[in-house]
């Protein structure tokens, strides 16, 4: 497993992490495979979510397990995935991004028990 450390939160607000790379448990076929920011405190239901790096919108996709999904390719090679978004970002494939640029808003599309993002990060673009 790799570790990484991120200095910039995709949630510029109060959250709490509910579940973490790795856990086990009912709510998935083998394990959590990112980590899930929930909104707390006074931070809206819904709340704006951030680029954790600088670089560029590698895809744009919808499935029924993640829902809505943005993917960032950062300048060091890596890819960030952010999951269950409430809609699809208005940024379009290939715009540059930074730690201050709103790549979405936390839903509850896809396959979820409630409204949260799933952040998650690899080495190439293929999970």
């Amino acid at each position: 497993m790799a570790e990484v450390t991120i200095n910039n939160s995709p949630v510029h607000s109060d959250s709490i992490l509910t579940a973490v790379y790795g856990e086990t448990g009912p709510n998935w076929s083998r394990f959590h495979t990112g980590t899930d920011f929930v909104p707390y405190g006074t931070t809206p239901a819904n709340p704006d979510l951030y680029s954790v790096c600088t670089g560029t919108v590698y895809s744009k996709t919808f499935d029924n397990t993640l829902g809505n999904q943005i993917l960032i390719h950062d300048i060091n090679g890596n890819y960030w995935r952010y999951c269950h978004m409430r809609e699809a970002s208005l940024l379009n494939v290939g715009d540059t991004v930074t730690t201050n640029t709103k790549v979405g808003v936390m839903g509850a599309t896809g396959n979820v028990t409630g409204i949260h993002l799933h952040l998650e990060y690899a080495t190439t673009p293929t999970w």
